[in-house]
């Protein structure tokens, strides 16, 4: 319905509760406050809107936001000058880490929210070269890189009289055997991929297949940035204690984070949860609009978390829009 969308747009851009006479007197709608009247109170039995005090006016519910993000919203275009402001730091020479850190930076300033980005995981990659370097005379730091770019550093101990000619050797055989294979297969068979050459000179291809499971196991490897705390803490929607503290805790762990933006099922690119449909204990008030991007046959997820009275329409695009650039200067292609 046309009152709907316009009690939620008149809500997200003032941010009081939204009276009939407000609604009528938009010369879009050409209906009386009477009949506005009689249209909320309709909404408001089938659970869209709510009166928060008797003489106030009405105020979305999470299935009003939901009804507009998924049926009313036109997005809005991104000015040439965000589009240019997203796609400087997006090199694909950069490091990836650097350009992921400054992104995060960036949805925080253009979308005057939190911006989050969730770097990708290497264990969902596939083995590109590991390199042996000798630390001390019983240290090797073992440097395993991905296809895109990722690397993961290891210190291992050996025994102190192994030969430099060793390690080049043992890292020209590994190199060869785990070549274009997935990480996570590479954990999981080690013994079986180099059973045959486990006893080798040095032992320390044995040594590597009593600690592949540490090795490889890359399942907590995934970083994330959080930018632009202050953003959130300036808006009158984060005024309550119990919802600021929410907030604070989810930023601070990992875990939540990750489990807030990420997506049921791996192929959908773009999400918005809005607030009661937020799993986490505090964040009902909250709305996050997340999408994945591609490094290489990996994937990350980055998107904005603020109040449920944001700016959908500028905000999804922005979200979509800054994955895809991401995708397009790291992706499949560039892999």
């Amino acid at each position: 319905t046309i009152i709907l969308g316009e009690i939620v747009l008149n809500f997200i851009e003032n941010g009081s509760p939204v009276s009939s006479s407000v609604i009528s007197s938009n010369r879009r709608i050409g209906m009386s406050a009477a009949t506005v009247r009689a249209v909320m109170s309709d909404l408001e039995k089938k659970g869209y809107i709510h009166q928060p005090h008797t003489s106030a006016g009405r105020v979305p519910r999470t299935t009003a936001y939901r009804a507009y993000v998924d049926g009313m919203m036109k997005t809005a275009r991104l000015s040439s000058s965000e589009k240019e402001t997203i796609r400087g730091p997006i090199r694909p020479e950069s490091e990836l880490e650097e350009v992921l850190r400054e992104v995060s930076r960036i949805l925080a300033h253009l979308s005057r929210q939190l911006g989050i980005i969730v770097t990708p995981r290497m264990e969902d990659g596939i083995f590109e070269r590991m390199e042996l370097v000798r630390l001390s005379s019983n240290r090797l730091l073992v440097v395993i890189t991905i296809q895109s770019g990722l690397i993961r550093t290891i210190q291992v101990e050996v025994r102190s009289n192994m030969k430099d000619e060793n390690l080049h050797l043992v890292s020209s055989l590994l190199n060869e055997r785990l070549s274009g294979l997935p990480i996570s297969a590479i954990r999981n068979n080690f013994q079986s991929i180099v059973n045959d050459i486990k006893d080798e000179e040095s032992g320390l291809v044995r040594i590597f297949t009593t600690r592949a499971d540490r090795l490889f196991d890359f399942g907590e490897d995934a970083d994330v940035y959080v930018m632009g705390t202050h953003h959130i803490m300036k808006q009158p929607d984060f005024s309550d204690v119990q919802t600021v503290s929410s907030v604070v805790e989810m930023v601070e762990d990992r875990k939540v984070i990750i489990h807030l933006l990420d997506s049921p099922e791996d192929d959908t690119d773009l999400m918005v949860r809005i607030g009661e449909e937020m799993e986490q204990d505090g964040m009902q008030e909250c709305s996050i609009i997340s999408a994945r991007y591609h490094v290489g046959s990996i994937s990350g997820i980055l998107g904005v978390l603020g109040p449920t009275r944001m700016n959908y329409r500028k905000l999804v695009p922005l979200v979509n829009f800054t994955a895809q650039a991401l995708t397009n200067a790291h992706g499949e292609d560039q892999a």
